[in-house]
């Protein structure tokens, strides 16, 4: 029996559209980089991907038949949405009840609470599952710490969420001040849970959340404009923090955004144009 690579070497796509032949070889283990004009088909092409290697039917008219590499690790599919909840109905955004799927307890043994539970059933891993979370942390916090906000375990409630250090700039209604020598000690900060984040913090929780949880094994991520909602800064680092938290993951990717390629992954860039067969 032939043994299955880790991940995907390359991908045909046979009348995308009706009209469009793709042949995309020599996928790189690493990075991948899928650019292109609006219109052209990269997300087709990732969704495309996904629904072949997660066995769901692609939808009709879409192409007339997909083909790819054995493989034998997992895909995991990132999407860039953030709907605003229906005011009315009260509903939650479409990216926050994935945040919340992948950070709480959701029953299949795959979020962040899941992970920290390790602590407790597998004493004999304790200190590399609390050294990987400090890690995960200390990366969190240099991102978010330009808007004084710091992540932490909720001692009370034994859930994720945000602390606000202390300063005049950042001080909410619940906290307490008092003047010593002449200045303003701030006591009580208030905590700041995942609604409450903005959509570019939330979905750069959610992306690195879901690549910790990953646990540095082989695995196969799709992302589909990741730049969206995200600063310039954090669009500069997104694939180094990726590839620091799992250096065994296999980036695919779509943007328009050259800050994501910027900081030396240009030559993993790939153009959609190219990929095309008469």
């Amino acid at each position: 029996m032939e043994e299955k690579n880790k991940y995907i070497s390359q991908f045909q796509v046979q009348k995308m559209w009706g009209r469009i032949n793709l042949q995309w070889n020599n996928i790189n283990d690493d990075v991948n980089i899928l650019v292109g004009i609006n219109g052209c088909g990269k997300t087709t092409l990732l969704n495309l991907i996904s629904d072949y290697y997660t066995g769901q039917k692609p939808k009709k008219n879409v192409a007339e038949s997909v083909s790819g590499t054995d493989i034998s690790s997992p895909v995991t599919y990132i999407r860039s949405f953030d709907i605003p909840a229906n005011a009315k109905k009260k509903t939650e955004s479409m990216l926050l009840q994935e945040l919340k799927y992948i950070i709480n307890q959701n029953g299949e043994g795959t979020s962040f609470f899941d992970y920290r539970m390790k602590l407790l059933n597998f004493p004999e891993e304790a200190g590399n599952i609390q050294q990987r979370i400090d890690k995960f942390f200390q990366l969190i916090n240099s991102l978010f710490e330009e808007t004084g906000k710091e992540i932490m375990i909720d001692p009370q409630n034994n859930i994720l969420v945000f602390s606000i250090k202390g300063t005049g700039k950042f001080l909410s209604v619940n906290e307490k001040r008092l003047t010593v020598n002449g200045q303003f000690i701030t006591i009580g900060t208030d905590k700041i849970q995942l609604d409450q984040l903005s959509s570019g913090e939330k979905q750069m929780l959610l992306i690195l959340t879901t690549v910790f949880l990953q646990e540095e094994k082989p695995n196969i991520l799709l992302m589909d404009e990741p730049e969206i909602s995200l600063h310039i800064s954090w669009q500069d680092r997104l694939i180094e923090m990726i590839r620091q938290l799992n250096p065994n993951c296999q980036l695919i990717l779509t943007t328009h955004s050259p800050n994501i390629f910027a900081s030396g992954w240009e030559d993993k860039i790939v153009f959609i144009q190219d990929l095309e067969e008469e």
